[in-house]
């Protein structure tokens, strides 16, 4: 094969091929009627939309082009043309690198265009349905990756010798060959298996009307698994369809026939949106046809997990559900799916309150309009006023419903049935709302069109602008699988009205029955206004999917410093040259973009004077880090290096006075983003009193990039850091500062060539040791799991350059751990704190001879105090063996470049460390969910909250929890961040509930009465607050939530019957019952039809041990009924002695036969309401009653308690085989009125 003579542009055939295959018009999505006469239509289904935080996806009218006759071209040929088109190609055959490098600029443009429409519909119907094409797919992209890898290692080679423009030529090509692959891989081939997943067995053929519904549920959740960084602790998506009332019909005939009718009716119209629940609404339309709504909706509730968890678990909630999959395989008017993933602000962490929810309240008679269903990010701050205001109308919201959210759907619902369309009835509601807050909304009402609104600042709203659909999330990384171009709804923007008022807040109504792009957004403020929007409106982000999956990574975090060696290599890349042919002279080669002319002439003049270098938070930290290798390089210049953090040079170092006060100062503002407020502030401020600047800053074109002279990107622009702690942008912006100071020096001539190229290869070289940490990380994490829960007080220390790395290890260890943390320099910290014996980070590796040995002996110390040094020393440094409990040996390195390699050991413990106390949550949080699942199987079973907590099974899963517990504590496996009360709480209560301890000391150790409901609400609490204090989600925000409850809502305290209702007509609560008293009393109200009088007696002088001594005393208060006529011994002698004694020393219900009278009676001991007498008798309650001689033999058993089982003993001590029907022959009141010898003695006497 003649290559030479093959067309030389890369992937022509394969654009060419595109093209020609997605020539035939078709429609997919639409109504039949909103298309031309003789249109193709593959499925009559106008709209998506997807809510996650806020996500959405609608398809629009426009046109697609051609399915029919797709291919995918010959990867053969595509491979002849990238060989063909390499950079030994171009270079062998001296061709420019700018027009023919990987087939020229328009050519690789071309591939990333035809490859996204591959994501199409009708291309992605006929790759789905083809496994050739999938096939080839697979191929193309192992092609790609091979060139990718050779043409990096290409570039890598020769970066030296090649131009500043042809370097920016190959990599920017590389980077695109990178998307295109992952498009491939990630948008096509891992979209189509994900799709499979959710059909599973079922027929994989699906038609297009289908397909295109589970893509769009697929594209949902890929979205939500990336915004749940942002809150996990539940999440939920409801997928609403529209059909026509034939359709409706054949889909009931078809679960009918599936046997799938008692499952679709089990599920149907819940009193409360949760997991499984079916909604269904049929309506009318203006034209008198009939349709009708159907919502299936799925939800997951889980405050400790991973990421990926709730979606995973809601893929196979799909995928087991056959009546979802019957009904999405019919034609539909519309479908729409809402999602959202949670962070809860207000209400307990279960499925009632994850988002969305819908418009019903109780009583269920109250009939909703329609089904509307709401997400929202923020807050509701008057949402009891609302609710209470709904309450006074007699409407009420479901009890386990604690969330602000609710009230939403209900106030939209309110505006319908006043009359008000949906859009008006949603413009109102939102308007009525208080606080900052994110809402999206769909209905049946307004089916194909999706409702945002956003209100205040703290949230956010994007809507995405793809062909032929919208899509908007909350966050920019929620969309950028589908499109870059986006719009960005502003709710703090005052907007001025027609009468003169201005009001912040928009809102966005997209429709699918548009043209899409501008055309089907109809936007407005608060108060109705018009907004137009215009083509300026329209932003683009150069991220991709790829930038922004967590791929294998179990956490963000790990993947982003897993990242920070090609982060830094890529900072690195195209800032160094080699001159001359030796390969031995390297240079740093600066652009005028990054040092302009005017800053060159500042040095070559010798204006500059002072060097500042700014930031806040770990950009501060990069600062100091970069100053001090400035300082390095350029010392013996008069230059003035510092660094301050942003709001300390604008706060408190600025003369209002002096224009030209920095007019011979060099500011270097650092910045991942560029959009930090502070240090903005301060470029201004600076800027206008005569400095010259030049900015370190990862992202393009952001704020900061504007305002100021020159920047020194890091890294490819394109790095985003998905986690809450940063990381890989610490290290390239060091990276950046050396490079800039290193500049410097070259161009002042202060270092020697030898010097500067010494510093480049060691730059070059950086990236190499930072792997052979990441290598390390098993060593690291060992370290963490050994060490992290062993103190309750963390300290990092550094001297030198490595104060620094102290810092930024002690930012994210506070970060990723939440804890107070210190940073001092080494040779301090024996003069702070050593007397709280804390572990101490000592960065050591890479300090000078002169002062690394003081460092040992400074460990030496620390070690002598108790506190737990972990060294990071360079290779073959042992002396630290002695005083550290851990040494973790990194490659030598120089002193300035040192903070990179500690920090990087530092940041990989911290991550493991938080995972390690994190492992404390989990557990408790494991006890919590069984204990829930065990108390919810007991109440189905029919057991109140007394039966459960004396059940025996129960309390043996209660002490078997307490004993692990108290073997994490003693082999030290509980992070000591629990603390002494939560730890001491959860112990007592584990014994109350285990029976371990008398309830009467309850009051005592928790200040409230030891009754049932008591007990098991503050476990519960006591759980929680703990789950929450060990808690470590490390990507995320811990959660905050402002009311939080996880308890037993849904235990039911039943005590009611003939003595329960006695005591309270005399005024006696539950809460002056033990439990056991309560469970005997439940049971002997079976057996008991009256009461014939009772006597009341107040009993005094009880001792601290609450028993009663020689000094205690009985007082009659009041006698009724059969007992007035009596005359009590206590009306004589007050002083408390024979059976009453007893009874108020054990403190049981005593049931048996007067002494004097032989009446049966029942005596009942009341604990004192007087908070000063806690869990003391104070009352006893004397019952005459009369039994109720038909009672059965069960309740007779049952009431027996005890006595049943000691009666049988004494029976069969008689070798009588034993029979519950004994009891029988005894009469009911010498059952229960005389002693267990007593009856087994008439029983014996009566069988023999």
């Amino acid at each position: 094969m003649n290559n030479k003579k093959k067309n030389p542009l890369l992937f022509s055939r394969l654009f060419n091929s595109i093209q020609t295959c997605l020539n035939t018009r078709l429609y997919f999505g639409k109504h039949p009627a909103s298309v031309p006469d003789k249109s193709v239509i593959f499925f009559p289904c106008p709209g998506n939309v997807l809510n996650c935080g806020l996500v959405g996806i609608i398809c629009v009218k426009n046109e697609k082009k051609p399915g029919s006759g797709f291919q995918i071209p010959d990867v053969e040929h595509i491979e002849a043309t990238i060989s063909q088109n390499n950079y030994v190609q171009c270079i062998k055959n001296d061709l420019s690198l700018a027009r023919y490098y990987l087939g020229g600029e328009q050519q690789i443009a071309a591939l990333l265009t035809s490859v996204k429409a591959l994501k199409r519909i009708d291309a992605f119907f006929a790759i789905y349905n083809n496994k050739e094409l999938q096939n080839r797919l697979k191929s193309l992209n192992t092609t790609l990756q091979t060139a990718i890898d050779e043409e990096s290692e290409n570039l890598y080679q020769a970066m030296g010798h090649l131009s500043a423009d042809d370097v920016e030529i190959i990599s920017n090509r590389i980077e695109a060959l990178k998307d295109a692959a992952w498009i491939l891989n990630a948008d096509l081939t891992q979209n189509i298996i994900k799709i499979e997943s959710l059909t599973g067995d079922r027929d994989l053929t699906l038609n297009p009307s289908t397909l295109a519904a589970l893509k769009n549920i697929n594209a949902v959740l890929n979205s939500i698994d990336r915004l749940e960084v942002r809150g996990r602790d539940s999440a939920g998506i409801s997928l609403l369809f529209t059909i026509n009332s034939d359709t409706y019909a054949h889909f009931k005939k078809l679960i009918d026939q599936q046997g799938l009718q008692k499952d679709f009716n089990d599920r149907l119209t819940p009193e409360i949106l949760l997991n499984n629940s079916i909604s269904v609404k049929e309506s009318v339309n203006t034209d008198s046809v009939k349709k009708v709504a159907i919502a299936v909706t799925y939800k997951v509730a889980a405050e400790v997990g991973r990421l990926g968890d709730n979606i995973s678990f809601i893929r196979q909630q799909i995928l087991g559900d056959d009546v979802l999959h019957t009904l999405i395989a019919l034609p539909h008017l519309y479908h729409t799916v809402s999602a959202h993933t949670r962070w809860a602000s207000v209400g307990a962490i279960n499925e009632a309150n994850c988002h969305p929810v819908d418009n019903k309240v109780l009583p269920d008679t109250i009939e909703p309009s329609g089904i509307i269903h709401v997400c929202l990010n923020g807050d509701i701050d008057n949402f009891q006023n609302l609710k209470q205001t709904y309450e006074h109308q007699g409407i009420n919201l479901p009890g386990d419903i604690t969330c602000d959210t609710k009230i939403i759907p209900v106030h939209i619902e309110a505006y319908v049935k006043k009359g008000h369309l949906i859009a008006e009835a949603f413009r109102l509601a939102v308007s009525d709302f208080e606080g900052s807050h994110a809402i999206s909304m769909h209905t049946d009402l307004a089916p194909g069109k999706l409702f945002l609104s956003l209100k205040g600042s703290g949230q956010a709203i994007f809507v995405g602008l793809a062909e032929g659909h919208y899509i908007t999330a909350s966050e920019i990384y929620g969309l950028v699988e589908e499109t870059s171009d986006f719009i960005k709804l502003d709710g703090e923007t005052l907007n001025p009205n027609p009468g003169g008022q201005a009001v912040n807040g928009q809102i966005f109504i997209l429709d699918q029955a548009s043209n899409g792009g501008l055309e089907g957004i109809t936007a407005m403020s608060y108060d109705g206004s018009p907004i137009d929007i215009n083509p300026d409106h329209i932003r683009k982000t150069p991220l991709t999917s790829r930038d922004i999956d967590r791929q294998d990574f179990d956490h963000f975090f790990l993947k982003e410093i897993s990242e920070a060696p090609a982060s830094v290599r890529k900072t690195i890349e195209n800032r160094w040259k080699i001159e001359g042919t030796d390969d031995r002279k390297f240079i740093i080669s600066l652009n005028q973009q990054t040092v302009p002319e005017k800053v060159t002439s500042a040095f070559k003049t010798d204006k500059i004077k002072r060097i500042i270098f700014i930031g806040q938070g770990t950009a501060g930290v990069a600062a100091l880090a970069c100053a001090d290798i400035m300082r390095f390089y350029l010392s013996g210049l008069d230059i003035q290096v510092e660094a301050l953090k942003s709001s300390e040079l604008s706060g408190f170092m600025l003369n209002d006075d002096e224009t030209d006060q920095f007019n011979d100062t060099l500011l270097v503002p650092i910045s991942q983003s560029g959009t930090t407020a502070d240090t903005n502030r301060t470029v201004d401020m600076v800027k206008k009193r005569g400095a010259c600047s030049i900015a370190i800053v990862n992202r393009r074109d952001s704020d900061l990039s504007f305002k100021v002279d020159g920047v020194l990107y890091t890294s490819s622009g394109r790095d985003i850091e998905m986690s809450v702690a940063s990381t890989k942008a610490f290290y390239s912006q060091i990276i950046a500062g050396a490079l800039l100071g290193l500049y410097f020096a070259q161009m002042t001539g202060r270092r020697s060539n030898a010097f500067i190229s010494n510093e480049i290869k060691q730059m070059i070289e950086l990236p190499s040791h930072m792997e052979k940490i990441l290598s390390m990380k098993d060593r690291i994490q060992a370290s963490a799991q050994r060490n992290a829960i062993s103190r309750t007080y963390w300290a990092a220390v550094g001297s030198g350059p490595n104060k620094a790395a102290a810092d930024e290890i002690r930012i994210k260890l506070s970060e990723l751990c939440y804890k107070t943390i210190s940073s001092d320099y080494v040779e301090d910290k024996k003069h702070i704190d050593l007397s709280s014996e804390p572990l101490i980070f000592v960065c050591a590796a890479g300090t000078r001879r002169s002062v690394i040995g003081d460092i040992i002996k400074d460990t030496a110390i620390f070690h002598s105090h108790k506190a737990l040094p972990i060294v990071i020393a360079d290779e073959h440094e042992d002396r630290f063996s002695p005083y550290s409990n851990d040494i973790i040996h990194v490659p030598s390195v120089s002193e300035h470049f040192a903070p990179i390699l500690n920090t990087l050991v530092g940041h990989l413990w911290g991550y493991y460390a938080a995972l390690t106390i994190n492992e404390g949550s989990r557990f408790l949080y494991n006890f919590r969910k069984d204990l829930q699942d065990t108390i919810e199987s007991f109440t189905n079973d029919g057991l109140d909250i007394y039966e459960i907590a004396l059940e025996k099974t129960f309390r043996e899963r209660i002490i078997r929890f307490y004993h692990e517990f108290r073997k994490r504590q003693e082999e030290n496996r509980l992070s000591v961040t629990i603390g002494i009360n939560a730890s001491t709480h959860l112990i007592l209560l584990l014994k109350y509930l285990g029976g371990r301890l008398p309830l009467t000391d309850f009051e005592l150790d928790f200040g409230i009465k030891g009754t049932a409901t008591n007990i098991f609400n503050k476990l519960f609490e006591s759980l929680g607050d703990a789950i929450n204090c060990l808690a470590r989600p490390v990507d995320a925000i811990k959660h905050q939530a402002k009311t939080v409850t996880v308890g037993t809502s849904r235990i039911e305290e039943k005590a009611e019957g003939l003595l329960f209702d006695f005591l309270k007509s005399k005024s006696f609560s539950l809460a002056q019952l033990t439990i056991s008293n309560i469970m005997v009393i439940k049971n002997l109200q079976n057996i008991i039809t009256q009461i014939k009088g009772s006597s009341l007696y107040r009993i005094s002088g009880i001792n601290l041990l609450g028993e009663p001594t020689e000094d205690t005393f009985i007082e009659l208060i009041e006698k009724t009924g059969s007992s007035s006529a009596m005359i009590s011994r206590a009306e004589q002698d007050k002083r408390l002695k024979g059976t009453k004694k007893i009874i108020v020393r054990r403190g049981n219900v005593y049931i048996g036969k007067g002494r004097k009278d032989n009446r049966s009676i029942l005596v009942i001991p009341l604990i004192s309401n007087n908070p000063s007498q806690p869990n003391t008798i104070e009352f006893l309650m004397l019952l005459d009653i009369g039994f109720n001689p038909d009672v059965s033999l069960a309740p007779k058993v049952k009431a027996l308690g005890g006595k049943h089982e000691h009666i049988k003993n004494l029976v069969q001590e008689n070798n009588i085989v034993w029979e519950d029907k004994f009891l029988e022959l005894v009469d009911m009141a010498d059952l229960f009125g005389k002693s267990a010898e007593k009856v087994a003695e008439s029983i014996i006497a009566k069988l023999s």
